[in-house]
């Protein structure tokens, strides 16, 4: 079974898209609270994929109980679906050194299309609220569901680029042209050919922006790094999330080794809908089939068989996989989707199967 140790804090549930992150990792916190624990499973993507795997009408950037299936009382279970806009007003909020610096960022037209609209600040919002949640003593782990991108870990990377961002040079001359025109003379020109262009009011909204950003980076470093080294401890795990089709195999395979180039270890890697588990592939055996299907048992047969051989390949695909990452390697079949609640869920990740390595 895969289980998460007790002392972990902070799982990511990590691959790219349409693998069925969102429902792994709706299940993973499940179990987890069924083991007792207080979970809390967040979604980085705007999609409403999560509120379906746990049969719940909707999900706000403010956590929701989930009730556990019948009978069960042993944890909780909460889930949030990170709402881009609120959360970067939150960040901004608890960064700024008064109320007064927090308004005159959150009114920066600037800032207003920023928070709502880029990717990577839907990422950065993501990592922020992560940071704030591990800190919660309301919950014991927290899931992360990664969104689907370019880069399928994309989101582990925000907070170190907001902070480089801030410390691009160009950046920073920017700036120092707005405060020492007279002695940065080609940044004046550059303002204001950007002025003749984008108009005035454009000009020092970017300005004002830049400038309180700039002066809230000391904070945005010190969380980056903090959760830097949360992710790299014991209290951290990744768990790769793919499928067993050959496209799905080489992007395991690609994540992973963007796993490990940042520097983070695998825990698990997960197959997901890797086999059917209501159908017997299995070639040994004797079928008999009332009259009036008899004329078809040929077709049935040869149906079988090829069901048999694409298994196969799946298993052996499956199997290199875990020798070559040597981590618990898990394959979990097919499913109704959405499986819509949590008693579905909890049946669904019980036909969990471990996959041993070859050889």
């Amino acid at each position: 079974m895969i289980e998460i140790p007790s002392d972990c804090r902070l799982v990511f549930c990590v691959g790219v898209g349409g693998v069925g992150k969102t429902t792994f990792s709706a299940a993973l916190g499940l179990r987890e609270a069924l083991r007792g624990r207080s979970v809390l499973v967040l979604t980085a993507d705007p999609a409403r994929r999560l509120a379906d795997a746990l049969g719940v009408d909707r999900l706000v950037d403010v956590p929701s109980d989930v009730p556990l299936p019948d009978g069960s009382s042993c944890g909780e279970l909460h889930a949030a679906m990170l709402e881009t806009k609120a959360s970067a007003d939150e960040i901004i909020r608890r960064a700024a050194s008064n109320a007064d610096r927090a308004q005159r960022v959150l009114d920066n037209r600037i800032y207003q299309a920023f928070s709502s609209t880029l990717a990577r600040s839907h990422a950065y919002a993501a990592m922020e609220r992560v940071h704030e949640t591990t800190h919660d003593d309301r919950y014991d782990l927290i899931v992360v569901d990664t969104p689907p991108a370019q880069s399928s870990i994309e989101i582990l990377d925000a907070p170190a680029r907001l902070v480089s961002f801030l410390d691009q040079r160009v950046v920073r001359w920017f700036l120092r042209a707005s405060d020492e025109p007279s002695r940065l003379a080609g940044g004046t020109i550059a303002q204001r050919l950007l002025k003749a262009v984008a108009g005035d009011s454009l000009v020092a909204a970017l300005t004002e922006f830049l400038t309180e950003m700039a002066f809230l980076r000391k904070g945005f470093a010190e969380r980056a790094s903090a959760l830097h080294q949360l992710m790299q401890s014991e209290k951290t795990r990744f768990v790769l999330v793919s499928s067993a089709e050959p496209v799905g195999i080489e992007a395991a395979r690609s994540v992973a080794a963007e796993v490990a180039d940042r520097g983070f270890e695998l825990a698990h890697v997960v197959f997901n809908r890797a086999f059917v588990p209501e159908v017997d592939v299995s070639t040994d055996r004797t079928d008999t089939y009332p009259p009036s299907l008899v004329r078809l048992a040929p077709k049935l047969r040869q149906m079988r068989a090829w069901l048999a051989a694409e298994q196969a390949w799946k298993t052996s695909s499956m199997r290199a996989l875990c020798q070559e990452l040597d981590v618990p390697t898990w394959a979990l079949p097919e499913g109704n989707r959405p499986l819509g609640s949590t008693s579905a869920l909890a049946a669904w990740i019980d036909r969990v199967r471990a996959i041993k390595p070859t050889g």
